[in-house]
């Protein structure tokens, strides 16, 4: 049996920084970070989707959005149980076959899934789908960018931008990177040294994430301190890789960034040495 170690972070008043086995952040905090009870719902809906994902691609499936929700719940009184939870499916695509949709969901509440099947004797958890085709599956992830700037109000919400920012670029998607800065966006990289190279611009800037990612062996951004102060936002983190033999490197450093609009307008890079 394998153990698995995660952790959380005090950082100011009910201001939480978790960190996942990888140690990834997730803001924990309210109004404008994750809420503790939600948590079990969404790590319900979270490991659901991971599977589906892969086992749709494996069947060729052509999806081009899915939305996840789980609508819980939960006694009146502490302390507050889950009674049940209701997992909706959206899944939008061309030529979605949907025998191959409902074995994914089915595959997922019966086998792969190692959050349903340790809440499935204590919560009644009930599925339902809906398969969306045509103009109606041409959402996507504008959406994410949008209701981020709906929330941009609070220095959480700035933490929480730039958190799905690092999130994205360790998933490697450029286009989840590019959708949360602005148009006339700055980014100063760390190299050449004394100053770093300047890009202005999205094209400029997508085309050097887009290089980088190209050419960089499993790249990852790890989140050491973080916090924001008006519009701007302070990161302190480790930058990890793999060279062309395999063997790991890092650098330390740190981001300063600048938030306009809720979109990042300016990310500006320096390192240790």
């Amino acid at each position: 049996m394998s153990t698995e170690t995660v952790r959380i972070d005090w950082v100011r008043d009910q201001l939480f920084l978790m960190r996942d086995r990888f140690d990834f952040p997730i803001v924990m905090t309210q109004p404008s970070g994750v809420n503790a009870a939600d948590l079990l719902p969404l790590s319900l809906i979270g490991c659901a989707v991971w599977d589906i994902i892969a086992i749709l691609k494996k069947q060729r499936q052509q999806l081009t959005d899915l939305h996840v929700t789980a609508e819980s719940a939960r006694d009146d009184e502490p302390p507050w149980r889950f009674r049940k939870i209701h997992v909706r499916y959206i899944f939008s695509g061309t030529n979605l076959n949907e025998m191959f949709i409902k074995r994914a969901i089915d595959l997922i509440a019966s086998r792969y899934c190692s959050t349903y099947a340790t809440l499935r004797d204590a919560v009644e958890i009930i599925s339902d789908y809906e398969i969306v085709t045509g103009e109606g599956a041409k959402e996507g992830r504008a959406g994410i960018a949008e209701e981020i700037a709906a929330d941009s109000s609070g220095e959480n919400a700035i933490i929480g931008l730039v958190l799905q920012f690092n999130k994205a670029l360790n998933a490697g998607d450029v286009e989840a990177m590019m959708e949360l800065m602005t148009e006339d966006c700055v980014f100063e990289n760390t190299y050449p040294a004394p100053d770093g190279m300047r890009y202005e611009g999205k094209a400029p800037v997508r085309a050097f994430w887009e290089s980088l990612l190209n050419t960089t062996r499993q790249p990852r951004i790890i989140v050491e301190e973080i916090f924001a102060l008006g519009d701007r936002c302070i990161m302190r983190w480790a930058y990890q890789w793999l060279d062309a033999e395999g063997s790991p490197g890092h650098v330390r450093g740190v981001d300063i960034y600048k938030v306009r609009d809720g979109l990042i307008a300016e990310k500006l890079s320096y390192v240790k040495g």
